[in-house]
């Protein structure tokens, strides 16, 4: 019985963490250009959207040749 209860006490708290790590915050200002790796999203709510959406910041790489994307986007759920 025990050695059944081990993997599944190891999977629960893999799950935990996992959904812990992917919340995200709204941040109050835009991110430094460099700051964000190619691909990674960040909402930030500064004002310039109009009310009920957040401006969506996909972060790029000027050496790739990848420019970061900024678009305003309904506020996604649960942020």
């Amino acid at each position: 019985m025990r050695i059944a209860i081990l993997p599944l006490a190891s999977f629960l708290a893999l799950c935990a963490a996992a959904t812990v790590c992917a919340a995200q915050a709204v941040l109050k200002e835009e991110p430094a250009k460099g700051v964000l790796r190619v691909g990674e999203v960040v909402y930030v709510d500064d004002g310039s959207c109009p009310p009920g959406e957040l401006k969506k910041i996909t972060g790029g790489n000027q050496k790739a040749g990848k420019t970061r994307l900024v678009e305003c986007v309904k506020r996604p759920d649960g942020l």
